[in-house]
């Protein structure tokens, strides 16, 4: 059973605990599980280790004198936290400040469980995304196993397949199709013919070139459509 670390900021003890009793519910429906640690101040949840949450509830309004969600949220994605961030607000005007820190999504209070399992739905859809998967790859005198996490991506190069991790750089035997059969649901995709690229290392658009790490690559004319929508889905938009 897969569990995800979540974090909830909520000045409401009582609504912390009703979104408690949602994500179990959510949990048993879906044979997950959450393990949920809740904090009345953003203060108290910016003091420990934010990088570990898959999933964080972020509250607004935090109470007078205090920071609130928006600013606790910029200060998250500042410590380079991936989480899966939710505003949780009565006051929908607040929405589209979750644009400026690549929140998923926003729950209006009272939430509706109905509504939230569907947002989670989503959120945990791209958490599975980004897990990985073992990957085997034949090479002339053997075999490596790699996480798919750790593969930037993968480009043909004369007869070999080129597989670009996180450390090094493996020669391998195969064609690029089956491996991007094998990967599907993995957060993989085409950018040109001879390029699959892991959505979870691309770190810049520029023109018809993206950055994975420090390098830069091409996106295909043909590819270029079906790329940029498939990247902005991963990206949760």
């Amino acid at each position: 059973m897969r569990q995800y670390l979540t974090a909830i900021i909520e000045d409401d003890a009582e609504y912390a605990a009703y979104l408690q009793t949602c994500l179990e519910r959510y949990g048993a429906e879906k044979d997950c599980a959450f393990q949920i640690r809740s904090f009345g101040r953003a203060e108290a949840f910016l003091s420990g280790e934010q990088g570990l949450y898959d999933l964080v509830f972020m509250d607004v309004e935090l109470g007078e004198g205090w920071m609130n969600g928006i600013e606790a949220a910029r200060a998250l994605r500042e410590k380079g936290s991936m989480a899966m961030l939710f505003f949780v607000t009565n006051m929908p005007q607040y929405a589209p400040s979750g644009y400026d820190v690549d929140a998923i999504d926003y729950l209006i209070k009272p939430v509706n469980y109905r509504a939230l399992s569907v947002k989670l739905d989503k959120a945990l859809r791209i958490l599975q995304q980004r897990s990985g998967i073992p990957v085997r790859i034949r090479l002339r005198d053997g075999l490596r196993v790699v996480s798919s996490a750790e593969i930037r991506y993968i480009e043909v190069m004369g007869h070999d397949l080129m597989f670009h991790t996180d450390k090094e750089v493996i020669t391998a035997y195969g064609g690029l199709k089956e491996r991007e059969t094998e990967l599907a649901g993995q957060g993989f995709a085409r950018c040109s013919a001879s390029v699959l690229v892991n959505l979870r290392h691309v770190t810049g658009l520029y023109g018809d070139e993206i950055s994975v790490g420090d390098e830069r690559i091409r996106i295909g004319r043909s590819k270029r459509k079906e790329f940029l929508t498939r990247l902005n889905q991963y990206l949760g938009g």
